[in-house]
């Protein structure tokens, strides 16, 4: 499926991602997964450090902007997602991961599972994990 997804990040007009490479650092990953208590799935950690952020026909897709979080803002995940759970939009066992026109996408904590996440919108499954996601953005 990541072959997959590269071809149609490079070929889909309206998908707007750092050059494939041009990730952010793990030493970004684990400070961010550190200061919202919460593991990155393997497949958003592959696109973090292989694409760093971007966006799907102008819907921001939270990343890691290398910023200090105390000062960062926008759709810096850890900026997002502490906004969220102050505000009550969302909780510490869900990483909010893009905020659409069609609702919230999230990850949310499972039992059981420890490499990857499936991928909900509005309380409803949505994909099995980051790179279906990924795909089923583009293609809708």
């Amino acid at each position: 499926m990541i072959d997959e997804l590269k071809k149609k990040i490079a070929s889909t007009e309206g998908v707007d991602f750092a050059p494939f490479g041009k990730g952010i650092f793990d030493e970004w990953i684990i400070k961010a997964e550190k200061r919202l208590n919460f593991t990155f799935p393997e497949t958003y950690k592959w696109w973090l450090k292989n694409y760093m952020g971007g966006e799907i026909y102008g819907e921001e897709i939270f990343s890691i902007y290398g910023s200090d979080f105390d000062t960062v803002v926008g759709g810096d995940i850890v900026y997002i997602n502490e906004l969220n759970r102050k505000q009550g939009f969302s909780n510490s066992e869900q990483l909010v991961i893009c905020e659409g026109e069609d609702g919230v996408f999230y990850f949310q904590n499972q039992d059981g599972l420890t490499n990857e996440l499936p991928v909900f919108r509005d309380g409803e499954y949505y994909a099995k994990d980051f790179i279906e996601f990924l795909l089923k953005r583009i293609a809708e």
